[in-house]
């Protein structure tokens, strides 16, 4: 139906109206949604056209008014704010006899625009639910169980009320389970089937966690051969007291069968083929191996990562097979394996907003970007990219200099290189040049050059994948000598002047290495990266865990030995609450230093490959990269200023971290339009605690100075609360924390314990991210 320009108007006057009431007292909305009758306090309603109101279930005990809901076919009014609003107006309106008649009219047309939100009591209906949830219980051993229904009207919450009044009675358990069919089944099969159960004689009677579980024996079955693997439907026998349930199932196994042929298809329109033997090599299954429908599913995920295809399909074949051993069609089965190739080439500029896989920063920027596909036919990726970067975009709104890089990037990706063993191998290659500002005018200047080999391990193990790395390295360290001469011209004392030359005494490092050695690149690196992820969404998962265990090598302007091990769980806590952890720890081992040698003091690491705490996915009571251990980290100096031009160019050698937050999802509301429903659906909030440092300080004087104690001493406790909005790419986050314990403080170093003006913005910091902390 059109809305008029007067119609609109009016309703713009009516916010407007509402905003300045708003103001002048507190008020309620009237639930009604149609215009107030005469209705007796908790007295039943006559069974007559009336707005169903509200649904409610009075008597549950091991069942849930949340259960219930989706079993019922009636469902309550929801009345938008709209329609509440022109309601109220309309009611407080027609009580003035000066109001315009064309006002009355126009809010009594906006209601009836509205009336679809309206939901009525339909008595059959009513009767019909109550039968649905008599067979609901019944499907969940509650066998003596009854349902009434009554209508009525809610004195205290001014709502017609359908109240379903549940008597569950005593839950039925399981007393006998036969399965039959399984016999003659092959024992690899028959291991899986046994893994696959899990009800018990004992167990509470359920009708849909058994068929579940019929559901997973079949799939076993499938799984190792049996194509056409099926069962009947159950058979449950009550006893007479309705307390104990026999169930008797009987599977359908079929004959086992081979792949006895696999068709490759191909659509490749306009764009370059894919050779038949990268298709082939995705494959978890051959020719005369016994058929696994868990192999194709997993067959297909493989084809889809390698990023050419638009389209795969794997399904079966009808034909007729005779073997050379004689065995029979139904023994023989044919799998079709098509692709559809996507377009190969895509040039195109983009405003970037990401997280890095490093130190979880979110970066901002734009760049542009060129990329061709399936350059050899064998599904490699080329890219170039040219990006200008504003790094950890959370320290504009921390007071933290920003960093900012210019990169231009040239890549090279063959997903599937080889396969050895079963496992497959595929193979990065990279070389950047980039431009990072640090301290203006200090600049370092990076040329890199990596490849790396990325082994995909079985998915049922605890750590599925690996990935071996090389690089080699240049840095060249831009007017550094200015940025030192800067520091020292700053120092208030000749011990302000010994910190600056110890901080800076890296890069004095690296620009020696520079001009004494003659060699062109400053670093060789070699790593190796283990990880397991068991998470069932990697952007926003709600269960599961994800580790990862790093070791790196570096032999150059400096020599060092790095160690990463990271691990995160979610373990889902009921309908829309997870509860996460975290466990970070890093360490770097310096080979060319020896506290109170007079030659071993060389403390140089590549300034990526240092640890830093505070930040946004660190401990969040701290802007980025400004929290360092009170013993073993923090620079003391005169110019407090200076901390953060310190904190960009030195980090630690050591990290402990640790963190747990909850996280809540809003449901989807009732009574709004679709847009702000989906706003409100996609939102959450976390509550966190964060604990944890940066410890030995890579400087001359702090390396190696740290004391087990300070694990406890010197870690942070964090706590604070958080805003969640969901994106395709990970949930947009602001967070607000603050230190409950802070041993970085003279005093008050407790948050209840003589810490002034402990609850303002000043001990509050507020940092914004892309993607879950952890």
């Amino acid at each position: 139906m059109g809305i008029s320009p007067c119609r609109w108007h009016f309703r713009w006057s009516i916010a407007i109206l509402t905003a300045i009431w708003i103001a002048a007292s507190a008020w309620t909305i009237a639930q009604d949604g149609a215009p107030a009758r005469s209705l007796a306090g908790d007295e039943p309603l006559a069974e007559q056209l009336a707005e169903l109101q509200a649904i409610t279930f009075e008597g549950c005990q091991e069942t849930s008014p949340e259960q219930l809901i989706g079993v019922i076919q009636s469902r309550e009014s929801e009345v938008s704010f709209t329609r509440r609003l022109a309601l109220y107006y309309y009611e407080n309106l027609r009580e003035n006899p000066s109001t315009p008649t064309a006002v009355m009219k126009t809010l009594t047309e906006v209601q009836q625009e509205l009336a679809d939100e309206l939901r009525y009591f339909d008595p059959q209906r009513a009767m019909e639910d109550s039968a649905a949830l008599v067979v609901y219980l019944w499907q969940n051993g509650f066998h003596n169980a009854a349902v009434n229904w009554r209508f009525w009207h809610n004195a205290e919450s001014q709502k017609n009320t359908l109240t379903f009044e549940i008597t569950e009675g005593p839950r039925a358990v399981i007393d006998t389970i036969i399965v039959l069919g399984l016999d003659g089944i092959a024992g690899e099969a028959m291991a899986e089937v046994r893994g696959a159960r899990s009800m018990k004689v004992g167990d509470p009677f359920s009708e849909s966690l058994f068929e579940a579980e019929v559901g997973r024996i079949v799939g076993a079955l499938q799984d190792h051969g049996y194509y056409r693997a099926t069962y009947e439907p159950p058979v449950v026998s009550v006893s007479q007291d309705g307390l104990h349930d026999s169930i008797l199932v009987r599977i359908v196994p079929g004959p086992r069968v081979r792949v006895a042929e696999i068709v490759m298809e191909e659509n490749a329109t306009e764009y370059r083929s894919v050779s038949e033997d990268t298709r082939r090599r995705q494959l978890e299954f051959e020719e005369g191996e016994w058929y696994s429908r868990k192999n194709l599913a997993q067959s297909r995920a493989n084809l889809m990562s390698l990023g050419v295809f638009e389209v795969v399909a794997i399904d079966t074949l009808s034909a007729d097979f005779v073997g050379a051993d004689g065995l029979p069609a139904d023994s023989l089965i044919a799998v079709r394996v098509f692709t559809k190739n996507s377009k190969n080439y895509d040039v195109g500029a983009n405003l970037l907003l990401f997280q890095t896989a490093i130190d979880n920063y979110l970066n901002a920027g734009a760049g542009v970007n060129a990329v061709y596909q399936n350059v050899f036919g064998g599904a490699q990726i080329a890219s170039a990219d040219l990006q200008y970067i504003l790094q950890d975009i959370s320290s504009v709104i921390q007071g933290t200099n920003l960093q900012s890089e210019a990169l231009a990037r040239l890549r090279f990706g063959w997903p599937s290189l080889a396969r050895l063993e079963g496992l497959r191998i595929g193979l990065n290659l990279e070389t950047s040049y980039s431009l990072r500002l640090l301290i203006d005018p200090f600049r370092l200047e990076s040329f890199t050059i990596g490849a790396r080999a990325p082994v995909n391990l079985h998915s049922y193990t605890y750590f599925n994948g690996f990935d071996l790395s090389v690089s080699v390295e240049r840095q060249i360290p831009k007017n550094f000598i200015g940025a030192l001469d800067s520091a020292l011209g700053q120092a208030n004392s000749p011990e302000d002047s010994a910190y600056v030359l110890s901080t800076f005494s890296q890069f004095l490092v690296l620009d020696q290495y520079l001009r004494t050695t003659g060699n062109f690149f400053t670093g060789i690196f070699a790593g190796v990266n283990l990880r397991g992820e068991h998470r069932d969404n990697p952007v926003s998962p709600t269960r599961g865990t994800f580790a990862n265990i790093s070791t790196e090598f570096g032999w150059g302007a400096g020599k060092f030995i790095r160690l990463q091990f990271f691990n995160t769980t979610l373990t889902p806590l009921r309908p829309r609450l997870i509860a996460a952890t975290k466990v970070k720890l890093g360490h770097i081992q310096l080979l060319e230093f020896q506290r109170g040698s007079p030659t071993d003091t060389n403390t140089y690491v590549p300034l990526e490959r240092q640890f830093f705490a505070g930040g946004a996915a660190s401990i969040r009571s701290y802007p980025s990269r400004l929290l360092h251990d009170p013993n073993s980290g923090y620079i003391e100096i005169d110019d407090e200023s200076q901390q953060q031009i310190l904190s960009n160019v030195v980090g630690s050698a050591s990290l402990f971290e640790l963190g747990f937050e909850l996280r809540y999802t809003l449901p989807r509301p009732r009574g709004l339009d679709d847009l702000w429903a989906s706003i409100i659906e996609r939102s959450g909030f976390t509550f966190f605690t964060d604990i944890g440092n940066a410890f030995n300080r890579m400087t001359q004087d702090l390396y190696g100075t740290m004391r087990l104690e300070d694990l406890w001493k010197g870690s942070v406790v964090a706590a604070g609360i958080g805003y969640r909005f969901d994106t395709p790419v990970g949930p947009f986050r602001l967070d607000y924390a603050t230190s409950i314990y802070d041993p970085l403080r003279k005093e008050g170093q407790v948050m209840w314990n003589g810490r002034q003006n402990a609850l303002g913005f000043s001990n509050w910091q507020l940092s914004i991210g892309l993607g879950h902390a952890f």
